[in-house]
């Protein structure tokens, strides 16, 4: 078995540590933004869709 210094295990951890946290961030809903971002206020196809925001000027 090849001897595995302490550099190269903490690299290898930090690494996979960043890679699952990409996984992560990438599976998690973004957030809606004030400022003109994805609303999502009514599921799709509703036909009677009731909002409570003011209209956009």
């Amino acid at each position: 078995m090849v001897k595995m210094n302490a550099k190269l295990a903490i690299r290898i951890a930090i690494l996979a540590v960043g890679m699952v946290g990409t996984f992560i961030a990438a599976s998690v809903q973004p957030i809606s933004a004030a400022d003109g971002g994805p609303l999502i206020l009514c599921p799709p196809r509703q036909p009677n869709c009731q909002t409570s925001l003011p209209p956009l000027s």
